[in-house]
């Protein structure tokens, strides 16, 4: 019996873990990416794994970094959410170690978890800003079945036998940590263009709601105090900014972003206010209300020539068929603001001539109460359309994007600008397969002429 079960083993050797060289560990990941038969047994190093986490963490960055060009800028509050996913990569490698029968090593697990990171990085980085939503989709359930093999496959390797239901595990965790990363806003941005970084600075306040819609008067008298009354000759443009949701950060970047370009498009770099309604911070500047806004344009009418100065007053939020615009922030008990509360608004400050240019869904509603000669009216979409966009995933809106991004520094004026923007988001909107937002323009006549008028400090 004893020769019988050399004989058996001499045959039929245990197998023994491979060496787990830095080498043999990318010809095992080339082997599972493309779901071909890989190394049995493996067992990587604990140096294989570390190197191959920083490397997808370096690749991140580098991501976040081209994203944010021309000039991009660091964000150290985003450091602290890298903890998040090395957290779930332990955890995915935990679960389909405890799913499986026989188990695998944990190393061998964890090397498989890490396997899969770059793909919702890179469906993060190309397919959602280039796809239509419903090729996004198509995208993601694509990448879902290319996992599941994915984890399959390399589970067999590790283990000898097939691992269906852990390879399933494995794919019921991805969902569910995509939808609560989502959920959550956890997405660790260390690098952001000068609008998004200066949108970021800060972090939440809390703060009682009755005091902090009190002092609202006070913080705008201070961001006032610093627009000094100007007697030289010529017309002056002034910014005011108005950043309706606080609970979706893309509409307080969208301001950030329009104050620059029109400020340096029409050298206003120190007649700008914004109202900024951000949930991230509730101290970085006054607050976006109604009252608000009434406030500020009396305050700024102060500091203008009433008979030659121009106000650009930009709005970025949600909207309504009212038409209304959407204002909130975090629990504070703020009012929607409606067409005829704006046209009185600007009524009430006496500012003659006017660019307003509202980033909202349906805010061509808003044209007809304010238009006049002296008065130019843009908008995002029509009174009966939605315009895109407005995700939390977001730097930008479609709008944004398309008009105070890519038209406004280049074009011969607002109207080319607006014509600019409005042939790329029809474009878009195509390509995307979704119903058109058909952005709407009002040139008044003698607003458009005293434009062409003005020196233009950024005249191509």
């Amino acid at each position: 019996m004893i020769p019988l079960m050399d004989e058996f083993e001499f045959q039929n050797p245990v197998p023994e873990p491979a060496p787990a060289k830095p080498r043999r560990s990318l010809t095992l990941l080339l082997r599972l990416w493309t779901l071909r038969r890989a190394i049995p047994n493996f067992d990587p190093s604990i140096f294989v794994l570390i190197s191959l986490g920083l490397v997808w963490l370096l690749l991140w960055v580098a991501f976040d970094w081209w994203e944010a060009l021309p000039d991009p800028q660091f964000l150290l509050a985003g450091v602290p959410l890298f903890p998040w996913y090395a957290l779930a990569i332990v955890v995915l490698a935990a679960l389909l170690r405890a799913r499986s029968n026989p188990k695998p090593g944990f190393p061998a697990a964890l090397l498989l978890s890490l396997g899969l990171v770059p793909l919702p990085l890179l469906l993060a980085v190309f397919a959602v800003p280039l796809l239509s939503l419903v090729w996004q989709c198509v995208v993601a359930v694509s990448v879902l079945i290319y996992s599941f093999f994915y984890l399959a496959r390399g589970l067999r390797a590790f283990t000898g036998e097939s691992q269906v239901r852990a390879a399933f595990a494995g794919i019921a965790f991805l969902m569910a940590f995509v939808w609560l990363t989502d959920s959550l806003d956890v997405i660790p941005d260390v690098w952001a263009s000068p609008e998004v970084a200066e949108a970021a600075d800060g972090g939440d306040t809390p703060a009682d709601a009755e005091s902090v819609l009190f002092e609202q008067s006070r913080r705008i008298d201070q961001a006032l105090a610093a627009i000094r009354p100007d007697a030289s000759p010529g017309a002056k443009a002034f910014f005011l900014g108005f950043a309706g949701v606080g609970e979706q950060k893309v509409f307080a970047q969208e301001i950030g972003l329009a104050s620059r370009v029109l400020s340096e498009r029409y050298g206003m770099e120190s007649r700008a206010l914004s109202l900024i309604n951000d949930q991230r911070d509730l101290e970085r500047a006054p607050l976006a209300s109604v009252s608000g806004l009434k406030y500020a344009l009396r305050g700024l009418a102060g500091r203008m020539n009433l008979d030659r100065d121009v106000l650009f007053l930009v709005i970025s939020s949600h909207g309504a068929r009212d038409p209304a615009i959407a204002v909130s922030n975090s629990d504070l008990p703020l009012n929607d603001m409606t067409d005829e509360d704006l046209a009185d608004a600007l009524s009430a400050s006496g500012i003659k001539w006017r660019v307003i240019i509202i980033s909202a869904c349906y805010a061509g509603g808003f044209i007809d109460a304010l238009k006049d000669p002296r008065t130019i009216v843009i908008t995002a979409a029509a009174a009966d359309r939605t315009s895109f966009g407005c995700s939390n995933d977001r730097d930008l809106t479609y709008f944004g994007e398309a008009f105070f991004r890519d038209a406004l520094p280049e074009a011969r004026s607002l109207r080319d600008a607006f014509d600019r923007a409005k042939s790329a988001i029809a474009l878009r909107e195509r390509r995307e397969r979704v119903d058109a937002s058909k952005p709407q323009a009002y040139f008044g006549a003698e607003m458009e002429a005293k434009l062409a008028a003005m020196k233009d400090h950024a005249q191509p």
